[in-house]
């Protein structure tokens, strides 16, 4: 017993990236300052109002285009805001820097291993959805001037599996999804829904990027103790390139460009920063090295 809850600890940290949510001892940009971004913060309640998130925004100091800014909205925004740097931010303006969208709970630390559970995985993550689609995107749209046609969503891990759940669910609510290290093999269908997707609506495009590190695997799955034996055959059945498989599956849905990295000499923790940085290139439409 005592090795199984070691286990579990272990496979807790993983899928948590305690790499990037030990508190952090360098203030954020939010605090120090930017000389390309200024930054304001915006509580905002599910429409239940049982759950609170914090949305720290980042505003490029350059004026909106004409069609506004693309968005692009970030998960685990406690950790992207503490991860984010300024000379990443700097090479934006050879595109068109993002608004920038973080969105976290309203802690000390940067992480909160159960409300990102809760929201990003399993039948409550619908109720995260609906939060995101029908009150944080709307304030987002009242407060700031955003190009409607450039909307990124942003995850990883956890966060990840929410993208590529969210895609399946709402394939029309963004133009451009980007799942980090997404942890298929915790919720098979997210998986098994997506190999069996046959088309999307028709009329729309999306451009899906998934990315893994080298260095990841799926944890030894038989020693899981976070469920019952079915759901553990269940996970052990999710193969292990199961984000490369999904990638080349949604790449022959009509408009959808998808595709899949694999970052050397990455692991889980590291491929948080790796696909921040790809992220914020790639939703400033500039390529995703410099």
């Amino acid at each position: 017993m005592k090795g199984m809850k070691y286990f579990a600890f272990v496979v807790l940290a993983l899928v948590a990236i305690i790499a990037h949510a030990e508190l952090q001892e360098t203030p954020t940009l939010a605090a120090t300052g930017s000389a390309h971004y200024r930054f304001e913060r915006l509580n905002i309640d599910s429409p239940d109002a049982q759950r609170h998130y914090r949305l720290d925004i980042g505003i490029p100091e350059n004026p909106p285009p004409a069609a506004g800014y693309p968005v692009m909205y970030l998960l685990d925004g406690n950790n992207a805001l503490a991860e984010l740097r300024d000379d990443w931010l700097g090479e934006l303006a050879a595109g068109t820097p993002p608004l920038l969208v973080m969105i976290g709970y309203d802690i000390d630390g940067t992480y909160d291993g159960e409300q990102r559970t809760r929201d990003y995985t399993g039948t409550t993550s619908k109720a995260f959805l609906d939060t995101l689609e029908t009150r944080i995107k709307p304030q987002i749209k009242a407060r700031h001037s955003v190009d409607l046609s450039r909307e990124t969503l942003w995850g990883h891990s956890f966060g990840g599996l929410f993208v590529l759940y969210a895609l399946l669910e709402k394939p029309d609510a963004f133009q451009t999804w980007i799942a980090a290290s997404p942890s298929l093999w915790y919720q098979p269908m997210t998986f098994e829904n997506g190999m069996a997707l046959e088309r999307f609506p028709e009329g729309t495009t999306r451009t899906v990027r998934l990315v893994k590190g080298e260095r990841e695997g799926k944890p030894p799955i038989a020693q899981f103790d976070g469920g019952s034996p079915e759901r553990r055959k269940q996970m052990q059945a999710v193969p292990s390139d199961a984000n490369r498989l999904l990638a080349e599956h949604l790449a022959t849905l009509p408009g959808t460009e998808a595709s899949y990295q694999q970052f050397n000499g990455r692991n889980h923790g590291q491929m948080f920063t790796t696909a921040l940085h790809l992220g914020l290139r790639r939703a400033a439409g500039l390529p995703e090295q410099p």
